[in-house]
């Protein structure tokens, strides 16, 4: 989530516009003390900014407050309160594994040292795991929302930005046909793979 620098900052498409990093990321809490205390407490963010409203865009919109957390270089997380709103059942566990937010830092040791914090605050915290390009724990906020603490195994590279390219037009193809699988959209992506091979040694 950190601001890009101008050597990784997106490149501006054909209209000239670009984004620049994350503002804020937002949800919902039923659970005002605990949130605050969690993410001040043992994430230790700044609360920075809180909104109240009333008939917000339209009349029947419930009552809220909307409040921020500084995660650093004018990245924040944000949650909505509204008063009045019934508790929604939990998520899968399989949307509620997806459905995360990824904090970065550099090195191993930060990474450790953020998962003896985390114990030291009570949360439970898996232990570091490798995948791809990154090393991650995982644990949950009080609301149920998974967050994740990463550091990079090395460098994203443009093999990489041109490796998902031709996987996700694989799977694009076979999304959307009758059976789609991932062995489908392995063999759709080799398929592509030949094909731009067979176009560069033309």
């Amino acid at each position: 989530m950190a601001t890009a620098t101008p050597s990784t900052r997106p490149q501006a498409g054909r209209s000239g516009l670009r984004v620049d990093g994350v503002d804020h990321l937002a949800f919902v809490t039923w659970k005002p003390r605990a949130t605050h205390e969690f993410y001040t407490g043992a994430l230790g963010l700044p609360l920075v900014h809180a909104i109240t409203a009333t008939g917000w865009v339209t009349e029947d919109y419930p009552d809220f407050v909307h409040f921020f957390f500084d995660l650093g270089r004018g990245n924040r997380i944000a949650f909505f309160y509204y008063f009045g709103l019934p508790e929604e059942e939990a998520p899968s566990d399989l949307m509620h594994r997806s459905r995360h937010v990824a904090f970065h830092v550099e090195t191993e040791e930060e990474l450790l040292a953020w998962r003896d914090r985390l114990k030291a605050h009570g949360v439970r915290v898996t232990p570091p795991l490798a995948h791809e390009l990154i090393e991650s724990i995982y644990f949950d906020d009080p609301n149920g929302l998974q967050l994740e603490i990463t550091r990079p195994l090395r460098t994203m590279s443009g093999i990489d930005a041109r490796d998902a390219e031709l996987t996700l037009r694989a799977l694009v193809d076979v999304a959307e046909s009758p059976e789609p699988s991932v062995h489908a959209m392995w063999q759709r992506k080799a398929e592509l793979i030949r094909k731009d091979t067979e176009v560069q040694e033309s």
